[in-house]
């Protein structure tokens, strides 16, 4: 059996420490995309707006915030300070990767359809995708989930193991702290998937990486 490109705790760890030296950035993002949400809500109740168009606008507000969220989660894995310029997303680049999105969300949910184990595949699988993107925002639609497809595959049950465990650890922690948590542990996921996929690309890549810790010591 192969050994493992990440283990689950270290990139828990390394999204903690990320977290801890941006937290004010990754909170208001996740409150931006709530918020938003929200107003969108309610301004289909009142001006009554036909459901796709409700629709549209909700899932263009979602993939516009994860991009800001992949790019600052991006810089945070490659030892950068992501800045507020995150929530500047150019036309082109979220035009496509709302289409990303798009794919992404037909992908979960059709797999979520298929029940439990076809949806843990596919988060598995696709899990690195908002990253890959980020990192190359060049490269084609088709190349991008090829890509995360096959870095992935090779370790699909970590990568499982590793979702499963975010999901109890973000239900546990919302219903005992009455959702507060989400605050800390939905953008820790992110940064943790992040280094996830660092590691992964590394691992692909036959690249020897040095650890973050490590370079900031020398560097001192």
């Amino acid at each position: 059996m192969s050994q493992s490109a990440f283990e689950i705790q270290e990139v828990i760890s390394l999204g903690w420490e990320a977290f801890k030296k941006n937290a004010l950035l990754f909170i208001v993002l996740l409150l931006l995309s709530l918020v938003a949400n929200i107003i969108i809500s309610a301004i289909s109740g009142v001006i009554a707006l036909p459901a796709v168009i409700a629709s549209i606008l909700s899932t263009a507000v979602g993939a516009y915030f994860m991009l800001s969220t992949a790019r600052a989660c991006s810089a945070a894995s490659e030892g950068q300070s992501p800045s507020w310029e995150v929530l500047k997303n150019d036309w082109k680049p979220f035009g496509k990767f709302f289409i990303i999105f798009i794919l992404l969300s037909l992908i979960f949910i059709i797999s979520a359809i298929l029940l439990l184990i076809p949806f843990l595949f596919a988060l598995a699988l696709f899990l690195c995708v908002p990253y890959i993107f980020a990192a190359n925002p060049e490269i084609g639609i088709l190349e991008i989930f090829q890509k995360s497809f096959n870095i992935s595959i090779k370790h699909i049950w970590v990568l499982i193991l590793y979702i499963l465990l975010w999901f109890i650890i973000v239900f546990v922690t919302a219903i005992v702290t009455l959702g507060l948590a989400v605050l800390i542990t939905v953008p820790l996921f992110y940064l943790s998937s992040a280094f996830v996929y660092r590691k992964l690309d590394a691992d692909s890549s036959g690249v020897v990486e040095i650890p973050l810790a490590q370079t900031e010591t020398e560097a001192e």
